[in-house]
């Protein structure tokens, strides 16, 4: 299946592709980078946590490099997601043709988002049903996770909401001013709208080519990441958590080989392997961050440069993704909850897990995407399926291994959606244009 000919240039906003450099090796440079980082920061990691991961020295380089390293990348990515998501969704939206447009693109990213939530859900409960993978551990070992971690559990339903105080809280307030700005831009006189949307234009033109500048050092934040999990992780919990571990990963495996590439191949005529190529650079951002938000300004440059799809649709799907697309999250909640029931004894009934199936799918669409943001919608799923609260203790130990893996899910489906939205007629780009020039 070819690639989809996605218009790009100004009629889009979207960026024209760079020319092919000369010699594959220079087009392959990023990509060998990324995964040099990682192979370096992974080995060195390793090495350490089995000869001397009590050494000072260990303790040294993560408190005055590595550590820093790591906060000063994501502290950048942070910064740039508010500018970005916010001049993202205005410049993309006045460029739909009118408010019929914009609804047919809210409507239908919406639709795909909990299609794909849905999806994920099932996969989850049907992989936990099958292989059963609380059945495998020895009590002791059990237990002694659950007294080693006792995390303050939630009550209710209310807890799966993020707080506003919360960085997803805000990104969330960003996301809905930002749809509320770019639908009052009708309403406002023309050369107020003219003004408000080329400033967006020039917004989101700063904050890519600083996302440029900030991914040049990407390599060395990887290697940072994965140093620093490596050397802090206990790989020695792999063995009793590896059936758990197993189910969940081959999940998230099929949630991206069955959900996303039906959707990027049959709804976006996208190749699957073309797709996973374009992504890659996202995808390994999302793994070492463990946040869906901090890699967002890599997805949109992703999205425009190395698929090539029209700005105007993917900024706000992105956007809209950001707080409303973990199916990632969904699969470790589904997968969580049974492997915490089977170890304990108690299977869930039929209706229980219907339950389950819903509350995830739902928490699938508005968790926290920071790390360790499906912790407490677990916990609640948890005590509202009348299993015991503290089971899971059970898996915080590998809570963040598991957390990388979730969120390359998150990222990938928010770019197979945009890829599919990309090519549905109610927003297709042949109906793009700027709202602006017929603002009274």
């Amino acid at each position: 299946m070819r690639r989809p000919d996605f218009p790009t240039g100004p009629q889009t906003g979207a960026p024209a592709a760079p020319p092919p450099a000369n010699g594959s090796w220079l087009r392959l440079r990023p990509h060998m980078l990324l995964f040099l980082g990682f192979a370096i920061g992974t080995g060195a990691g390793t090495l350490v946590e089995y000869t001397a991961p009590l050494h000072s020295l260990t303790e040294q380089i993560l408190t005055w490099f590595v550590r820093p390293v790591e906060q000063l990348f994501l502290s950048v990515l942070f910064l740039l997601i508010a500018p970005l998501l916010f001049s993202a969704i205005v410049t993309g939206l006045s460029r739909i043709r009118g408010n019929a447009g914009m609804q047919g693109l809210i409507a239908t990213t919406l639709i795909y988002m909990t299609a794909v939530s849905a999806s994920a859900a099932l996969i989850g409960l049907a992989m936990a049903n099958l292989f059963r993978p609380g059945d495998g551990i020895p009590p002791e070992i059990g237990q002694q996770l659950v007294a080693a971690h006792l995390p303050a559990m939630p009550r209710g339903l209310i807890d799966l909401a993020p707080g506003f105080r919360s960085v997803n809280g805000w990104i969330m307030i960003m996301v809905i001013l930002s749809f509320a700005i770019a639908a009052a831009l009708p309403l406002l006189r023309k050369q107020s709208g003219r003004w408000l949307v080329s400033t967006c234009e020039r917004l989101f033109d700063v904050g890519m080519r600083a996302v440029r500048l900030v991914t040049r050092f990407a390599p060395l934040a990887v290697a940072c990441f994965m140093f620093d999990m490596t050397v802090m992780f206990g790989w020695h919990l792999l063995v009793y958590l590896s059936a758990y571990i197993a189910v969940v990963l081959a999940a998230l495996a099929l949630q991206i080989v069955i959900t996303f590439f039906i959707v990027v191949w049959m709804r976006g005529e996208l190749a699957p392997a073309a797709f996973l190529r374009s992504v890659h650079e996202a995808a390994v951002i999302a793994f070492c961050t463990s946040s869906s938000n901090a890699t967002l300004p890599t997805a949109l440059k992703v999205a425009e440069t190395d698929l090539g799809l029209p700005g105007p649709v993917v900024r706000p799907v992105l956007g809209l993704g950001t707080v409303a697309n973990q199916s990632g999250t969904t699969i470790y909640i589904a997968v969580t909850v049974l492997f915490v029931g089977q170890f304990f004894g108690m299977d869930l009934r039929l209706d229980q897990q219907a339950l389950v199936f819903a509350v995830a799918a739902l928490a699938g669409m508005g968790t926290l995407g920071v790390p360790a943001g499906g912790l407490p919608a677990v916990a609640t799923v948890l005590a509202l399926t009348g299993l015991p609260p503290e089971g899971i203790g059970l898996v915080i130990s590998v809570d963040r291994l598991l957390d990388m893996f979730r969120t390359v899910v998150n990222v990938v489906g928010d770019l197979a959606i945009a890829v599919a939205i990309s090519r549905e007629p109610v927003v297709a780009p042949r109906d793009v244009h700027v709202v602006t020039h017929d603002l009274p």
